[in-house]
């Protein structure tokens, strides 16, 4: 069980290493095709129904409405976090407080490495503090989370890049 988590961490960082990112000076981004957010209910069906099943069925949670409403509200954290803290920042130029703007304004809804690493921070402690009675082995319910997460972060990003396109 042992060598299965060091395996699954070697296989994080090594995502981690191997997505580039990529820098541009240029402010004056827009979306062509259309915007991510206009995608973002499918993707919102999608990562709930593939992390739900592998808490359910990976970490061996019985309670199947629970962890749908764990993880709803573990994705919401995760999912608002960024564009709260680009508003706040963005506070003293604007002089408000925008939430639309921040997801808007400029190429910071993309799915990068960035944000898989945001999400983990975010989503790993809140789904596992609250779903660590329920289950026997907790080991399997880290693991579940972490390969859910970073399965769905991954699929995110590719269906954005495939429909959603942008230039500086």
């Amino acid at each position: 069980m042992k060598r299965r988590a060091i395996a699954v961490l070697a296989l994080s960082n090594l995502f981690f290493f191997i997505s580039p990112v990529i820098s541009n000076a240029n402010s004056s981004w827009h979306w062509v095709t259309s915007s991510p957010v206009n995608v973002l209910p499918f993707a919102i069906i999608f990562t709930l129904a593939i992390e739900t099943a592998a808490v359910v069925l990976i970490g061996r949670i019985p309670d199947l409405k629970k962890s749908l409403i764990v993880i709803s509200l573990a994705n919401l954290f995760s999912f608002l976090a960024p564009a709260l803290f680009r508003a706040i920042r963005f506070y003293p130029v604007s002089g408000s407080l925008s939430l639309g703007a921040a997801f808007n304004k400029g190429p910071y809804y993309i799915v990068l490495t960035g944000y898989l690493v945001l999400t983990l921070i975010v989503e790993l402690p809140i789904v596992y503090w609250l779903l660590r009675k329920d289950t026997r082995k907790k080991l399997n319910l880290i693991i579940a989370i972490l390969v859910s997460n970073i399965i769905t972060t991954l699929l995110v990003a590719v269906c954005e890049r495939l429909i959603c396109v942008g230039s500086w």
